[in-house]
């Protein structure tokens, strides 16, 4: 950006001295050459620095001295949700007045003229902000950069690490298995009864709903319980990592490998449980090599020779439909069939009625604990919180009853404080449908989706708002607004 204002500045003197020039004179020729050269390498840098932006994995967007958005990258829009068009010219202290930016780290920087790096809500969830104002000779701001990297990235990169550096997990946290609903109880007796084998387990449900847990509990109850239980997450791990990762390597395999090499996690795990994580995310090239440690019980060290027998129990999970993936020839027939020797499912939240009542006061008790709070909860909260569709099954469930407790004023969570997606995406209507003769399905359902929409900008006031709470795009928010609300 600096060198695109100092070509820039090239550019304008070259404009001056062209002006300054009389129809008659020699050089008018070679100063509109000059020009022309000139726009062209201007176009040529500004499409680099576009082309560039556009495919960084950080969030991008540039301001005026003002606070107006200049600029956003394609990641940007990916993790908002947001178009340019909806963007562009915008100025960042009203997107934060509408609760797009909680708080603003740009209106920040400029009202301090300084570069800092801070935690930032917004439309693609919490990050970490790193803005950068940039100045002229005089010191005044012209611009301002703001990149952002997404907590959730940095929580796989700290798991990693975590890992390379352990060798297992140790995001694991003892909780007290909760449950009360007839599958789960069906689901965990016949868990501690496998648990005696050493058959393979490959575990399937949504994210979020516990599969790592079930897995545990299965080496807990296990002849290995007393080994290691080692965790990889396939998902988390960059493909050119995966084999050294899971095989380990020899000494000067590669540049920068270890001095005197380094085990695997299979060689970690000997004797005990490795759980592959989202195996559905093994890359093709490696499923081979995996196939082979579980089937012969032996892996091989990268860039050695000499076999390693490892005795460990494998337990596998994914999200993912496998069976979709064999027969897209994207995971290998022959391993399916190896790791899916005893098939759990582990049901949605929503398909759990009994338990969500249960596990929300289990994890308001823990956070309560944790946090030193004494914060209640209302029984009109809870019931809306049963009702709910949950999405991000357990897992969104012990994030919001976190945010619930840490953000609390009152020591009482009401219905007023559950996010605006809980009061209205549930199973309850508030406004009872009656229906008291036959009509077009087309037509009920627009009278239903009447009232969501109704609801939701009512109470929320913003589109983006709106949207986030219909769970549905900005643009499409605006548009149903148009048609049931505004137009009506």
């Amino acid at each position: 950006m600096v060198m695109e204002q100092k070509k820039l500045g090239e550019f304008q003197k070259q404009m001056t001295r062209l002006l300054e020039l009389e129809p008659d004179q020699e050089g008018d020729a070679a100063g509109l050459e000059a020009i022309y050269k000139a726009c062209k390498e201007l176009k040529r840098e500004r499409d680099i620095y576009y082309l560039a932006m556009d495919n960084c994995n950080d969030s991008f967007h540039v301001t005026n001295e003002k606070g107006d958005i200049l600029f956003i990258n394609r990641s940007f829009e990916q993790r908002s949700s947001m178009k340019k068009e909806d963007v562009l010219g915008r100025n960042v202290i009203d997107m934060e007045h509408e609760g797009i930016y909680r708080p603003s780290a740009v209106r920040i920087a400029l009202k301090e003229k300084r570069k800092l790096t801070m935690v930032q809500g917004g439309p693609g969830g919490d990050a970490i902000v790193t803005v950068t104002p940039i100045t002229n000779e005089d010191g005044d701001v012209i611009l301002c950069v703001s990149n952002a990297r997404f907590m959730d990235e940095l929580e796989l990169l700290d798991k990693y690490y975590r890992q390379k550096a352990n060798g297992t997990s140790n995001d694991y946290r003892e909780k007290k298995l909760v449950f009360r609903d007839e599958s789960m109880i069906k689901l965990y007796d016949f868990s501690r009864q496998i648990a005696r084998a050493d058959s393979s387990v490959l575990i399937t449900g949504e994210t979020g709903t516990g599969k790592s847990m079930i897995a545990r509990y299965i080496h807990e109850n296990s002849g290995r319980a007393g080994k290691k239980f080692v965790e990889l997450n396939c998902a988390a791990i960059p493909e050119n990592l995966m084999e050294s990762e899971l095989f380990g390597y020899e000494s000067g395999a590669f540049t920068g490998a270890k001095k005197g090499g380094k085990p695997g996690l299979f060689e970690l795990s000997d004797g005990g449980t490795l759980f592959l994580d989202e195996i559905g995310d093994m890359p093709l090239a490696l499923q081979v090599k995996l196939l082979h440690a579980i089937q012969n019980r032996v892996i091989t060290r990268i860039g050695g020779t000499s076999e390693k027998h490892v005795d460990v129990r494998i337990i596998t999970a994914t999200n993912r439909n496998l069976e979709k993936l064999v027969e897209d020839g994207l995971f290998r027939s022959d391993l399916y069939y190896r790791i899916n020797v005893v098939p759990l499912h582990m049901p949605a939240l929503r398909e759990r009625g009994k338990d969500i009542k249960e596990l929300a006061r289990s994890f308001l008790d823990f956070f309560n604990q944790k946090y030193g709070r004494n914060v209640a909860i209302t029984e009109a909260a809870m019931e809306l919180l049963c009702h709910y569709r949950w999405p991000g099954n357990i897992r969104e469930l012990e994030n919001m009853m976190e945010r619930l407790v840490v953000t609390d004023r009152n020591g009482v969570i009401v219905e007023e404080d559950l996010p605006n997606n809980v009061k209205i995406m549930t199973d309850v209507i508030r406004e009872d449908v009656v229906v008291n003769r036959i009509i077009p399905l087309k037509e009920a359902l627009e009278k239903v989706e009447k009232q969501l929409v109704e609801m939701a900008f009512k109470e929320n006031g913003s589109s983006y708002k709106a949207a986030e709470a219909l769970e549905i795009s900005q643009s499409g928010a605006s548009r149903k607004y148009l048609k049931y609300v505004k137009g009506k």
